[in-house]
């Protein structure tokens, strides 16, 4: 009896199944039925890029007729410092930057420059950034610690790697207010201000 249980142990998966037939991609396979099994394939295939982001929000404003306070204009000593008045993005101290990166291999870098002068009296370099939360130098500091002065050539604020989606790396800005700053047009001066991303 131990013997017969033992052979139908081995009889029944063949007549349960057959012969299990396997194919690939675009192979038209055919069995029996009842008895055969058919077993089919396919390739998926997925393909990410290397790829960087640069995210950048936005225009930013310094209204010295009315600073935010405390501050006052003109200031009690030269030269003075000044937050924005009116600000785009979240960060009401500057301008809202994000950073992407997906490789782990390459190492991405962030510059920023600007395009120049806004008026002849007032240079380019009176505008300071430095990262998000960074204290506000005092009035009669030149130039100010912990600050950076804006140029027309590109200088690098944050290098990384890999970086799990979008990253912060706000700036904060402050206008220096100089002695021999003159009136702007009632619209104000501008100057363009650019940020760049490269990864190598």
């Amino acid at each position: 009896m131990k013997a017969l249980y033992a052979l139908i142990g081995i009889v029944l998966p063949i007549f349960l199944f057959g012969n299990i037939i396997y194919g690939g991609p675009g192979d038209r396979i055919q069995g029996f039925a009842p008895g055969d099994t058919l077993i089919d394939t396919l390739l998926v295939t997925v393909k990410v890029p290397a790829r960087i982001g640069l995210y950048v929000n936005g225009s930013t404003e310094f209204d010295l007729n009315n600073p935010v306070p405390p501050q006052v204009y003109p200031p009690a000593v030269f030269p003075g410092y000044y937050d924005p008045t009116s600000v785009q993005g979240t960060n009401t101290d500057g301008v809202d930057v994000q950073v992407f990166s997906n490789s782990p291999s390459m190492t991405w870098h962030l510059e920023t420059r600007g395009s120049g002068d806004f008026t002849t009296t007032i240079a380019l370099d009176q505008l300071y950034y430095a990262p998000d939360g960074t204290p506000n130098p005092p009035d009669g500091q030149d130039p100010p610690a912990n600050w950076t002065a804006y140029s027309t050539t590109y200088n690098e604020i944050a290098n990384g790697g890999k970086t799990n989606g979008w990253i912060p790396q706000n700036q904060d800005y402050v206008f220096q207010a100089e002695i021999d700053d003159e009136p702007t047009p009632a619209t104000g001066a501008t100057a363009t201000i650019y940020y760049r991303l490269y990864a190598q």
